[in-house]
């Protein structure tokens, strides 16, 4: 499996490109490409990913220092084509979510948070709120897409019969609590269905 790491809109349309290009050549199967970061994007750029089955990892918590980028690359151009989680979604695109600790807080929790509600620091207002997620989808994004686009989807990403029972109980009984909130605190740890933390 070929992860690459592409945070520009001209290297992610490159290897987008690739990854086609490996397709053609030798036909279609499921690879799961990735490409790590998918941070900015050119026109069209996020519906690609669905298209061509390749998988965009990223990190919500990048998307905090935004003002600065707007500051490097334009607030148009931002606005367009950075940290578009739900363009790829809506595209079909498998969307993991992580951390890059330690660049980034390594707290998943906080980063689902992050990536529903969008807001840089030292703002009040959503950034480019058209591209937020639901906390479902942010969910998703650190289990079972995370464990499809690792080929682990047989063994961990969702409670099934036969896969690991790796979970946490949380503080929170409803994602209008979470979401109301704004913070959770890990209760308990099952690894393996064994109870490793409470």
């Amino acid at each position: 499996q070929v992860a690459i790491h592409a945070i520009g809109d001209r290297a992610n349309d490159m290897i987008l490109d690739m990854y086609k290009s490996v397709a053609f050549e030798n036909g279609m199967r499921d690879r799961r490409f990735r490409i790590e970061h998918a941070q900015h994007l050119s026109h069209g750029a996020a519906a690609r990913f669905g298209r061509q089955k390749v998988v965009a990892s990223v990190q919500p918590d990048h998307m905090l220092d935004a003002a600065d980028l707007a500051r490097k690359l334009g607030l148009d151009r931002v606005l367009k084509g950075s940290y578009l989680f739900r363009s790829i979604l809506a595209g079909d695109g498998d969307l993991i979510l992580g951390s890059d600790w330690p660049v980034a807080d390594i707290d998943p929790l906080r980063s689902m948070i992050t990536a529903r509600r969008r807001v840089p620091r030292g703002q009040e207002a959503p950034w480019n709120p058209s591209e937020s997620i639901t906390l479902q989808d942010a969910l998703n994004g650190y289990t079972v897409s995370a464990a499809r686009g690792c080929f682990l989807d047989a063994d961990v990403g969702s409670l099934s019969v036969g896969k690991m029972a790796d979970f946490v109980v949380l503080s929170v009984d409803s994602w209008e609590e979470y979401e109301e909130e704004g913070q959770v605190s890990v209760e308990a740890t099952y690894v393996g269905g064994l109870e490793a933390y409470n």
